[in-house]
């Protein structure tokens, strides 16, 4: 049997991770969800960082996919 998170049932709205990538809306160029920080640059890419990692993505939806096949919730990260 397998275990199922709370957010797997609810819409993005409520995930954490999206609640926190929101905050790039509210004009925040930098956000922090460990490990990562994420930073929206001028060229209003995405950039996610962390030790090892430097990756880019354009849109705040394939920034929220990148977080969540890393968080291991494979069916948000599709």
């Amino acid at each position: 049997m397998e275990q199922t998170s709370w957010f797997e049932l609810v819409e993005d709205e409520w995930d954490p991770i999206y609640v926190e990538l929101q905050k790039f809306s509210q004009n925040h160029p930098v956000v922090h969800i460990p490990p990562f920080t994420i930073t929206k640059n001028k060229f209003e890419l995405f950039e996610i960082e962390a030790e090892g990692v430097h990756d880019c993505v354009s849109t705040l939806e394939q920034c929220y996919r990148y977080l969540c096949a890393y968080s291991g919730d494979k069916e948000k990260a599709l």
